[in-house]
């Protein structure tokens, strides 16, 4: 079957290394993710991300150390306040331990996010990632998703023993949220000038949501030389006010990460792609970021997502495996073959 020729150019400048535009990224989105072109496009994505990376992936792993209502408000967040249903709670020292060692007891995993609400303490916070720094592995790198934050704090942060941070200026960031779009973006660049690395994502992708919107979402962190992007699809939380608008299917998600992949898969410091919530499509279309999750999730109903939505350890590896990856990478870069016998080892076949 032939392909329109603008496909075929953008598709070749990305196999020569050669950076996309955004009138190229809007082109790409608009190709309906049923037809042959966008198996072209995924297929591109999941080649060049593959061969740039040895064919590894990631596991992380994230911990909601604290939940509060929320003053972002966020329509789509289980715990906005306004809309919650949770009360004021903070994991304690032995409960992190012991999710903590279910994370990293088989040393594969690359990073752990300690993740609290918009509002956090900040001296509790540190206490946490002390106590976390004490537990983790040499090989397990610390992360930090937390609310918007000022360059002297997120240098104590580094100084505690965190090396990167998520955050995200969101589509609809001060329309569906009471955060201001300028705070999210000067967050983000605080953390890089702390001397953090930054992943960032575009987020939360709802049916209603443009192209242009899509578009100006994703150069935000193409822009600011990030270190990993992502796609998430919106989750149509019960009793949030999102929840009644549903939600785009995982082939679209999977098409938008492609696209994503090949608009920033040039930047010198982008080393993974990353989706949410974690699914085949996406592992075959230029993603190699899985999220094994526990304790709070602005996603989920349940104050202990690892018994409801979030994935465990051994579901992460068996998907990874069945996407076709053949090794792991921890925080060190260092390789762990992923094969059969690395899952019987681990207790992932189930």
């Amino acid at each position: 079957m032939k392909i329109e020729q603008k496909l075929q150019q953008i598709l070749d400048k990305s196999w020569s290394n050669i950076r996309l535009n955004r009138e190229e990224c809007k082109y790409l989105l608009s190709i309906d993710e049923t037809s042959y072109a966008s198996g072209l496009i995924r297929n591109t994505a999941n080649s060049i991300i593959r061969s740039k990376n040895d064919n590894s992936a990631i596991i992380l792993g994230q911990i909601g150390v604290e939940i509060s209502p929320c003053p972002g408000k966020c329509k789509f967040c289980t715990f906005g306040d306004g809309h919650t249903k949770f009360e004021p709670s903070r994991i304690g020292q032995e409960e992190l331990q012991e999710k903590m060692i279910s994370f990293c007891k088989e040393g594969d995993l690359y990073a752990l996010y300690l993740m609290t609400m918009h509002e956090y303490d900040l001296e509790n916070f540190l206490n946490t990632i002390h106590y976390a720094k004490k537990i983790a592995p040499p090989t397990t790198q610390l992360w930090s998703n937390i609310g918007d934050t000022d360059l002297d704090t997120f240098k104590e942060i580094k100084k505690a023993g965190i090396t990167g941070v998520y955050h995200v200026c969101r589509l609809g960031e001060g329309i569906d949220t009471s955060l201001k779009p300028e705070n999210r973006i000067k967050t983000m660049q605080n953390a890089l000038d702390a001397g953090l690395e930054l992943y960032t994502c575009c987020e939360p992708i709802g049916p209603e949501h443009t192209i242009d919107q899509l578009v100006d979402n994703i150069f935000i962190g193409a822009e600011m030389g990030i270190y990993q992007h992502a796609a998430m699809r919106r989750v149509p939380v019960p009793g949030t006010p999102f929840a009644k608008y549903g939600q785009i299917s995982e082939l679209r998600l999977a098409h938008i990460v492609a696209v994503i992949a090949l608009c920033t898969v040039t930047l010198p410091t982008m080393a993974y792609m990353g989706v949410h919530e974690p699914n085949q499509l996406s592992y075959a279309s230029g993603a190699n970021i899985i999220t094994a999750e526990s304790g709070a999730n602005p996603r989920d109903c349940q104050s202990d997502t690892s018994k409801n939505r979030g994935m465990d350890m051994a579901r992460c590896r068996k998907m990874l495996f069945e996407c076709g990856f053949t090794n792991i990478r921890r925080g060190d870069e260092s390789k762990i073959p992923l094969d059969f016998e690395y899952l019987v080892k681990t207790n992932s076949l189930d």
